[in-house]
């Protein structure tokens, strides 16, 4: 008899939960979002050259602007509907900063910061490193994999930009195909490209303080009896790591040594010690490489095992059956609205911002408790959840 008393209890709660948000949907509420302009180098209130509010469900459409903001700004009539997400962006000296905005449901006055950096041209207190460079070889061809990470250690914090670009890279002529070049600073990476320039190739990408990263994956033609590999420096690197599949890959280049092996990844580890900016680093490869058809293939989409643990965060099944059941209703109560294709970093910036607020609210209702004292705040988050599903529904 209890069970069957707590069973209704509930499914009651579970119908409250489901017309609550469709009256949401019903109803769409507006008002008014300041947005606060924080000077990070000053640690002050800032000014921004441009402010723009991006409607993340509407085809990350843009849909109220303020230019030469002092200090702050304010946006009216903003809708809060049950589907609203965006992202708020501020342009200063042609570098954008974003923050993501989700009104509160039954607020009409809303408000959020932004921290904006002043820009330097030149590039200072940056300290590189290269967790790999991945040499892959096969049959006909090389696969080369790499990762530069600056950490932007000014203080005062400020931004490094400048025209054409700042960042250096080393794209090499014999490349025959150039697969991945990305630029991260922040959450999401973003498509970028070289600039020759007289002092060699750079990118246009700012370097805001913090950790940015650059990716990049390309081709070379290989002859297993000896191909040259090429890398120029750009920075001074105090441990240059390289990784050769197959582990028998023949490898040599002034002050390479072998540091061992990573028999769980197939992988032999090879290192340079102090590495001048500047330097033309020269490979020779030789040996027979792996086929790309045989069942010796590699999947050489995935980057090689940084050591990083992966740990699985399990939920109660009863938590997860009432996740479930916030994405059925998602699904059932979701309005399609057309997007439209604007900006492509954007847009992914937008999607993995999203991500991230997921899992944070997905933590958040695990945590919550079954008592009556908690209900208001289960509702909430459940609020926040069916909207941040059904955004990431309309956007990818």
């Amino acid at each position: 008899m209890y069970e069957m008393r707590k069973g209704v209890v509930m499914n009651s709660r579970f119908v409250q939960q489901f017309l609550i948000l469709q009256m949401l949907i019903v109803f769409s509420f507006a008002g008014d979002l300041r947005v606060n302009i924080i000077n990070g180098t000053k640690n002050a209130p800032g000014n921004a050259d441009h402010v723009a509010l991006i409607d993340l469900t509407a085809g990350m459409a843009e849909i109220a602007s303020a230019s030469d903001v002092v200090k702050a700004t304010t946006f009216s009539d903003v809708p809060s509907g049950v589907q609203s997400q965006y992202l708020v962006r501020a342009t200063l000296s042609g570098v954008n900063y974003s923050v993501m905005f989700v009104p509160t449901p039954g607020v009409t006055a809303w408000e959020t910061s932004l921290t904006v950096y002043e820009s330097s041209e030149t590039l200072r207190d940056v300290k590189v490193s290269v967790p790999f460079f991945v040499i892959y070889g096969f049959e006909d061809r090389l696969y080369i994999q790499k990762r530069i990470v600056l950490e932007n250690m000014s203080s005062p914090p400020v931004t490094f930009s400048a025209v054409p670009g700042l960042v250096k890279v080393h794209v090499p002529q014999n490349v025959t195909e150039l697969e991945n070049l990305t630029f991260k600073s922040g959450t999401m990476p973003v498509r970028t490209a070289p600039i020759d320039t007289d002092n060699g190739q750079v990118l246009s990408n700012p370097v805001k303080p913090g950790l940015s990263e650059i990716d990049m994956a390309y081709y070379t033609a290989y002859d297993p009896s000896g191909t040259s590999l090429t890398e120029l420096v750009g920075y001074d690197i105090d441990h240059f790591h390289v990784y050769t599949m197959p582990i028998d890959l023949s490898i040599s280049a002034p002050g390479l040594s072998r540091e061992g092996t990573d028999n769980e990844n197939g992988l032999a580890i090879y290192a340079i010690e102090g590495v001048k900016a500047g330097t033309m680093l020269e490979f020779q490869v030789s040996g027979s490489g792996m086929s790309e058809t045989g069942p010796d293939e590699h999947d050489h989409s995935e980057q090689p095992n940084t050591g990083k643990i992966v740990i699985e965060n399990r939920m109660d099944s009863s938590i997860e059956l009432a996740l479930a059941g916030v994405l059925v209703m998602a699904l059932l109560v979701s309005l399609f609205v057309s997007v439209t294709q604007q900006s492509a970093d954007l847009k992914l910036e937008s999607i993995e911002m999203l991500k991230k607020q997921k899992s944070e609210l997905l933590k958040q209702y695990a945590q919550s408790g079954d008592k009556t004292s908690d209900a208001d705040e289960r509702e909430k988050l459940l609020y926040r959840l069916v909207s941040v599903y059904k955004t990431l529904d309309r956007i990818k």
